[in-house]
Order: C-alpha cells, then sequence, then structure tokens
C-alpha cells in the first residue's frame, strides 16, 4: 500500500477539515442573510437583486477555470495549493467587510463591485483549499472521509452562524438582519486565519513527482485542457448531477426566511429550524459514510436525493403555525444534506484518476474549479430565478400580508421545484461508472505507468 493509500490519521483530518467551519458561518451570511438586508434595508428591490446576483456570478465562468489551471501549474516551494489559499485571504477579508457591514445609502453598483470581489477571492481560496483535500489520499474510502469531515465542520459552521443569528434577532419581531449579518462577519473574520494557520502547519501537500509522470502528454493550453476534460465521461455525469442537485438545494437556501415567515408564518422559529436542519446533517453523515462503504458513494448519493425529494414533496401543504411539521420535513432533508456535500466530491477525486491515467499529469485544480463553478451557477440561477418569479407573483418580501398566488408561488419554488431537480440528479447519478474495484484498477494502472489508456468507462 503506498504512502498515499493508507488511512489518514484523524488529527490530520481534523487540522484539514477545520477551516471549512469559519467559511461555512461567513457563506450563510452571504448567500442567506445578505440577499434579506439589501432587499429590506439598502432598498435594492427583488427585481434588481434576480439581475445583479447571476450578474456577480458570471464572472466566475471565466475565474473558476483559470484559477483552477494555473493553480495546477503553480510550482513553488510551499507547494501548488497552498500560495493561493495564503493570497486569497486579505482580499476575501475585505470584501466580506465591506458586503456585510455596508455604510448607509449603498445602492446596487456597492453591491456588485464587492461582490465580484468576494467571489474572486472565494474562487482563489475555496478551490485550491478543496483540491488539497482531493489530493490527500488516493484510496476510494479514505477520499470519502476526507470530504466526510470536512462536511461535518461546514454544518458545525452553519449551526454556529444559526446561533449568532438568534443572538443577534430583533428582540421584538425575531426577524434576522444587518445586526446578525454583522456579528456573523465578525466571527468569521477573526477565526478564518486561525483554522488557515493550522492547514498551512499540520497538512501536507501532496508533491508532484519528480520526474513528471512518465508518458505524460505535452502540457496544453487552457482551452485545449478543457476540451479533453469534457470528453471525460464520469466527470460529465458527476458535473451534471451535481449541478441539477445543486439547483434543487438552492432554491430552498435562497427563500428559507421568506418562506418561514411568509408561508410558516412564524419568523421566532427560524433559528431553531436552521439548526435543527444542520444538527441532523452532522447526525446523518457517518451514516452515509457507512453506506457509501456498502452500496458506491453514487449509490448512497443516489438514495440520499431520493429520500430529500420524498420530504419535499410535502412542502406545499404546510399551513401557517404548522412548525412541527415543517421541522419534520426539515430534519429529513438534512439528514441528507451529508451525502450531498461529501460523495460528490469524492466522486470528483476518483474522476480526476481517469484524467491522470489518459494524460499522465495531476491535474485536479482545474477539474475541482469547474465543478465548483457549477455550484456558482446553479445558485446563481437559483436567486435570479426566485426573486423574478416572485415578483411577478406579486409577492412583497416587505410586506405581511401576501395574497395566496403569491404564497403558493413562494410554496412550490421553496418545495416543488427542487424536488424535480433531485429527481433529475438521481436519474444522471445512476449512470456513474466508476466504483471501488474500478478506481483500484486506475491507481494500479497509473502506477505501473501505464498512461495514454483512456479507458472509457
Amino acid at each position: 500500500m503506498s504512502e498515499h493509500s493508507a488511512p489518514l490519521r484523524v488529527r490530520l483530518l481534523f487540522a484539514y477539515a477545520l477551516s471549512a467551519l469559519p467559511l461555512s458561518t461567513l457563506a450563510v451570511g452571504m448567500f442567506i442573510i445578505l440577499p434579506t438586508v439589501y432587499a429590506e434595508s439598502a432598498g435594492i428591490a427583488m427585481a434588481q437583486l434576480a439581475l445583479l446576483v447571476p450578474l456577480t456570478r458570471s464572472w466566475d465562468v471565466v475565474s473558476d477555470p483559470l484559477i483552477g489551471w494555473l493553480s495546477d501549474r503553480t510550482r513553488s516551494r510551499y507547494g501548488r495549493r497552498r500560495p493561493w489559499v495564503l493570497a486569497s485571504w486579505l482580499p476575501l477579508s475585505i470584501s466580506i467587510y465591506a458586503l456585510y457591514l455596508p455604510p448607509a445609502g449603498v445602492g446596487p453598483f456597492y453591491l456588485l463591485g464587492w461582490s465580484t470581489v468576494f467571489f474572486t477571492a472565494g474562487t482563489m481560496l475555496f478551490m485550491p483549499y478543496t483540491v488539497w483535500g482531493a489530493e490527500l489520499s488516493d484510496n476510494y474510502h479514505e477520499r470519502s472521509r476526507v470530504f466526510a469531515y470536512r462536511h461535518v465542520f461546514a454544518a458545525l459552521g452553519t449551526l454556529l452562524a444559526a446561533a449568532l443569528a438568534w443572538l443577534a434577532r430583533d428582540a421584538g419581531t425575531n426577524s434576522i438582519g444587518a445586526p446578525a449579518l454583522e456579528l456573523i462577519a465578525w466571527t468569521g473574520l477573526a477565526l478564518l486565519p486561525f483554522t488557515l494557520l493550522l492547514l498551512f502547519l499540520f497538512v501536507p501537500e501532496r508533491p508532484l513527482p519528480k520526474p513528471p509522470l512518465r508518458r505524460a502528454q505535452p502540457r496544453r493550453p487552457l482551452r485545449a485542457s478543457l476540451t479533453i476534460i469534457f470528453a471525460n465521461r464520469p466527470f460529465r455525469l458527476v458535473l451534471l448531477s451535481y449541478f441539477f442537485n445543486g439547483m434543487a438545494n438552492a432554491f430552498p437556501a435562497t427563500l428559507f426566511f421568506f418562506f418561514v415567515r411568509h408561508k410558516l408564518d412564524t419568523p421566532g422559529a427560524t433559528g431553531m429550524l436552521l439548526s435543527a436542519y444542520f444538527l441532523a446533517a452532522v447526525v446523518g453523515t457517518p451514516l452515509w459514510l457507512k453506506l457509501s462503504h456498502t452500496l458506491g458513494k453514487h449509490r448512497a448519493w443516489l438514495v440520499a436525493m431520493l429520500l430529500a425529494a420524498a420530504a419535499f414533496v410535502f412542502v406545499p401543504f404546510v399551513g401557517p403555525g404548522q412548525t412541527t411539521a415543517f421541522l419534520a420535513i426539515i430534519v429529513v432533508a438534512g439528514l441528507t444534506l451529508g451525502a450531498d456535500l461529501a460523495m460528490p466530491g469524492a466522486m470528483l477525486a476518483d474522476v480526476v484518476d481517469q484524467d491522470t491515467l489518459a494524460s499522465g499529469h495531476r491535474r485536479a485544480g482545474i477539474f475541482y474549479a469547474l465543478w465548483a463553478m457549477v455550484a456558482k451557477i446553479a445558485l446563481a440561477l437559483a436567486v435570479g430565478i426566485s426573486f423574478w418569479v416572485l415578483d411577478a407573483s406579486g409577492f412583497d418580501a416587505y410586506s405581511d400580508d401576501n395574497g395566496p398566488r403569491a404564497l403558493l408561488t413562494l410554496a412550490i419554488l421553496f418545495g416543488i421545484l427542487p424536488v424535480g431537480f433531485k429527481l433529475v440528479a438521481a436519474a444522471v447519478a445512476w449512470r456513474y461508472p466508476i466504483t471501488a474495484e474500478r478506481q483500484r484498477a486506475l491507481q494500479e494502472a497509473i502506477a505501473a505507468g501505464n498512461f495514454g489508456d483512456s479507458a472509457p468507462v
């Protein structure tokens, strides 16, 4: 068994995964609370938000693959991924301060400009950080452990954000707004450098072989590399399934506060419901990890998607004040989140093995950059579609007196539309071909230097 196939130590997994906690805390502020704050406090109309969010994410189509490609080609005494994470910290921190603690009177262009800085710096950090974890092991099941640990800390970070939001809520109305966003910002900014320091000190990067892999194909420019990568069938299947599942998850994430306030009519339960969702995700993660050992990663993920779809079918039937019924749906959906966050990333690490065998190069960076880009596009589309459709239905985020048509539209977007996307994602995942046995064969061929064997699957 090679050094990179041995079981990973728990302390190494902790040191790697811990950075996901502040990143997740800050992400809750950005994706769940910030749109509501800018809509209600800054006076940016929902129709404008529906345009601005996809516009800010359109830059990711360029920045994500470019940074992934450059990360793969980076050569330094500190590694390929570490310099990018380090370089991202300052611009990311500045943009968080600007976005989460905006001065009075800001408008759409302020949000657009600082969001672009935020997402660019976020890509510089999160993409190499993710690849760093994917390269820690060659073992099929150890890769699942890496992403499972990271997911648990991400879920804990979300729970921390929910607790902070509850502490900073308006005591009179129980609403969550600008004070919660400010507290989340300061907490995340304080924790992030500490966790990154542990990452730099205690998590090794996988060195490139010296000399490079034998019989490797010549390095290609970015455009040619992308063409070859998209010819990888397992990659296309992972990407498509991840996109549709991302769409399914993005609608509830975008509309959660609106749904609890306007449809469930219990804004005071927001913190409890969020906490229950992510606590269920932490509890469920070991179960999916165990199931993946039995069924394989993609089959375990498929089961989770079907279970989540079955739960969300009941969302439109939840009426005002029915918090217990909604809590049951949230807990079931939360249990499936561990599979959503752990399995696709681990599957992609196996897909990279397929590319390494075909090309002779280790270029996980560009694979994970494209993967991250798809998730961002899914979220941006969900925000844009949700806000545009709600605006067309007459929904008013400022009013507590929305009509039946607007509330039904909110329920469909929150619950029914995600079911359709989950089912499509599950159908695509069913066709994914890389099993534990196939991945082991890929590693053996790579170790033997049999590069150029595309071995299509």
